[in-house]
């Protein structure tokens, strides 16, 4: 009876991260985008871990290819209760008619804190990146608030997260420039396979965005 009570508290978290924030996108415009993703993590030694992955975005209603990326990142369990890590990504992205596919490059620091209460697993990461093309130059500051149920007997884990964008460049004084409010269950493949599936509203000044995503990640 407890664990339902807890999973019950799961779902009215989730239904306040993905329609708390619905005035936000009146009046804006929509798309309907996939995310996919293929991954790798490797335990090099304990405590360190690396990992890739390969990722492809659709845009315009599933109607055209938005980017194709790959990025590479190390981690570090600093303690059991705090990781930190960095990592560097190039994607090459679809800018519209006007400007045409450009590279873009990003690296990326970051720490993790997590903590377990009974079955709920919370976690906060703190991520700043640095983006840049040849002609833009983009500093953030990512902060995402995840929790995870871990339902007993059952191999899916579902989760809910809310992650804030701040704007760090000249002028924008640590302005959010973008909120995702996400939710999606983890399950165990075959041996050493794990697979997540998500939707994720991006609420953004001028667009919303709705996704839908598919990761999959081999670990060795």
């Amino acid at each position: 009876m407890l664990a339902r009570k807890k999973f019950a508290y799961v779902l009215v978290l989730l239904w306040m991260l993905l329609f708390g924030g619905k005035s936000a996108l009146n009046g804006q415009e929509h798309d309907f985008c996939t995310w996919m993703k293929l991954g790798m993590e490797y335990e090099v030694m304990p405590k360190w871990t690396l990992s890739s992955d390969l990722e492809w975005r659709t845009k315009g209603d599933v109607a055209e290819q938005d980017r194709l990326g790959w990025s590479a990142d190390v981690e570090y369990e600093a303690v059991p209760f705090l990781k930190i890590g960095g990592g560097y990504e190039v994607h090459y992205r679809n800018r519209g008619e006007e400007d045409g596919w450009k590279f873009r490059h990003r690296y990326r620091l970051q720490a993790t804190f997590s903590a377990r209460v009974h079955r709920i697993k919370l976690s906060l990461r703190e991520r700043f990146q640095q983006t840049w093309d040849d002609v833009e130059n983009e500093l953030r500051l990512r902060s995402r608030l995840k929790l995870a149920y871990d339902i007993p007997k059952c191999k899916l884990e579902p989760y809910v997260s809310v992650e804030m964008y701040n704007g760090l460049a000249r002028g924008e004084k640590f302005d959010v420039t973008r909120m995702r409010y996400r939710t999606g269950v983890s399950v165990p493949l075959a041996k050493n396979w794990e697979a997540e599936a998500f939707y994720c509203r991006q609420v953004e000044e001028e667009k919303g965005k709705h996704v839908l995503g598919i990761e999959c990640v081999y670990k060795f």
